[in-house]
């Protein structure tokens, strides 16, 4: 029987497409520990803090949406925190979210607050809108970058079916340089109390790696808790140009009007690794 330290010793190079290895974000008590991240106000590792979710939703309000009432999809909506603002400015919002946890706390807010907001578990690749079209979609916060080129296409095929002819969808991704920067990280280690990977003491060992020929980098977590167990989670974070992206919206069937540095309107961005690109279906 091999020992912890043999298994880390033995271990090969993950691969970027592996899906079984993938942070379970469906699973209920990791989607639980992940939303008491994205609840945290000390950072804005998962989510923003609430003061930059407010001066983005008053941007995407006021500028995209020309404070007009309007039908909203949330791709990876995570707590429901942009959806809840934008139903509070007059807007109908449905958000979608692989997150078990993340979906129960947004419409657990929503029917608490009285909000035209709805709420469905699901994978955004799976996801069918259906019925009435959108005026808006959202994909933020680097999500886009957690897809490879093939499901990319998918995505940005879903946000196109959903919206009607002239509807915007706004999309921020990582610049093209983050992914590689993380892949070239050197490796690091960490114990916790509790923490995202598990609710008891535990070491976390994280290396990461660069994959040229698929322009990914892969981040990989070794967690060890007590009665030496070990599970193994990767993260994926594909690279793309921006010309990359234009290319692919332009498949799926939209046109870019804007390209900012920021989702709050601002010239200096928030977040100086992504950025914001909209684009109108045609």
């Amino acid at each position: 029987m091999k020992s912890p330290l043999d298994e880390l010793l033995g271990r090969t190079p993950p691969d970027p497409t592996n899906e079984e290895a993938k942070i379970p974000w469906h699973d209920p008590a990791f989607s639980e520990r992940m939303l008491r991240v994205h609840l945290s106000q000390l950072n804005d590792q998962a989510s923003r803090r609430f003061e930059i979710v407010d001066e983005q939703v008053a941007w995407l309000h006021d500028s995209v949406l020309g404070g007009k009432a309007a039908r909203v999809l949330d791709l990876g909506c995570g707590p429901g925190f942009y959806t809840s603002r934008l139903a509070e400015r007059g807007h109908s919002c449905l958000g979608v979210d692989f997150s078990p946890s993340s979906i129960a706390h947004a419409q657990a807010e929503a029917h608490e607050k009285g909000l035209d907001c709805r709420y469905v578990q699901s994978d955004v690749l799976e996801f069918d809108a259906g019925g009435e079209p959108f005026d808006l979609v959202l994909i933020l916060y680097g999500e886009l970058n957690t897809f490879g080129p093939t499901a990319l296409d998918r995505l940005l095929a879903t946000a196109r079916n959903a919206l009607a002819p002239g509807g915007h969808v706004v999309l921020e991704p990582s610049r093209e340089e983050l992914p590689r920067t993380i892949g070239e990280q050197p490796a690091s280690w960490n114990a916790n109390a509790e923490g995202l990977f598990a609710d008891a003491p535990h070491l976390v060992l994280r290396e990461t790696f660069w994959f040229e020929e698929k322009r990914a980098s892969v981040e990989r977590y070794f967690v060890i808790t007590e009665g030496d167990e070990i599970a193994t989670y990767h993260s994926t974070t594909y690279a793309y140009a921006e010309a990359e992206i234009r290319e692919a919206l332009q498949r799926a069937g939209f046109d870019v009007t804007q390209q900012r540095p920021c989702l709050t309107g601002r010239t200096t961005p928030v977040d100086p690794d992504l950025y914001v690109l909209v684009a109108r279906a045609v």
